[in-house]
């Protein structure tokens, strides 16, 4: 038999880490068709990139909101093995200055015939598109069929990030907190509580372990209803979590409106990366007036 011929099914879960700099669009609508950026080994043809998606949102007091949001996309190709194919996707993005801007996850499962295509690996993103400078991929995939078996590549490596922690303000009187932080999450379901995020409003945040119907899952919960307002303020917190070398494994974000209490956002999460001894947390939260975020 030829060599050509012998494929190889990846049982065990192979991961893929990819981070580029990237050239913000002058023009968001520069963007609106995906970006290509890597070629994948899952299938010819298969591509991961990057677009914006024109989004519309409605605000705490009922308005309509249209933001322009970074969007990971992997298209192309399709599955022509004889099983599914189960991809593990976390994306995120990142300005000249490697802050945080917007993270997710997803998990995503390709049948035998279809077409590779992995939704919801879009965030809220209610700032200048130009404010981008970098975007990292992790993809875990396994069954697979290679029929030219090799190790994975890691395509590039940042370097590890000093502990931090400040505020800033941004224009329109939205307020931000930042921080990145070295990270145990134990083996409890409590897995992160926060102090005080904003000055502003008071917001802390919970991460807990959730589990449903075999999966696990990473909950970001608003821990607390801010103080009494005259005002209407709205709240966007994004994650992101990363190995003791710096790689991002996972991510996610969570948006609240109009003031109002306990907020939940589940990510499907490898239980693996909770097994860790230790992890980075980075954190960001935005508070704004109700329509400016």
């Amino acid at each position: 038999m030829s060599l050509n011929l012998l494929t190889t099914k990846q049982v065990d879960p192979v991961a893929y880490y990819l981070d580029l700099p990237i050239h913000p669009p002058y023009d968001a609508r520069d963007a609106f068709d995906a970006i290509p950026m890597q070629l994948l080994p899952f299938a010819d043809g298969l591509t991961v990139g990057w677009k914006v998606s024109p989004m519309q949102f409605v605000d705490g007091l009922g308005r309509d909101l249209k933001f322009d949001c970074p969007n990971i996309v992997i298209t192309g190709g399709q599955n022509l093995g004889d099983s599914p194919v189960a991809l593990y996707v976390t994306s995120a993005f990142y300005d000249a200055k490697s802050r945080l801007l917007a993270s997710q996850t997803c998990e995503h499962i390709i049948q035998p015939w279809e077409s590779y295509d992995v939704p919801g690996l879009w965030s809220r993103f209610p700032f200048p598109i130009t404010e981008i400078a970098r975007a990292s991929v992790n993809i875990t995939s396994y069954g697979w069929e290679d029929p030219r078996p090799k190790e994975a590549v890691v395509l590039s490596k940042q370097k590890s990030k000093s502990e931090t922690r400040y505020d800033w303000m941004r224009d329109g009187g939205v307020v931000g907190s930042y921080s990145f932080q070295k990270w145990n999450p134990g083996k409890g379901d409590l897995l992160f509580a926060s102090e005080s995020l904003t000055k502003q409003n008071r917001v802390r945040i919970r991460l807990e372990r959730r589990q449903s119907e075999g999966l696990t899952y990473v909950a970001l919960v608003q821990s607390q209803s801010p103080k009494t307002q005259t005002k209407t303020f709205d709240h966007l917190i994004q994650y992101a979590l990363y190995t003791e070398d710096g790689r991002l494994c996972h991510g996610g974000s969570c948006m609240g409106m109009g003031n109002h209490g306990d907020l939940v956002s589940l990510v499907p999460i490898l239980p693996e990366i909770l097994d860790s001894e230790s992890l980075y947390l980075e954190l960001v939260a935005w508070e704004g007036p109700s329509g400016s975020l």
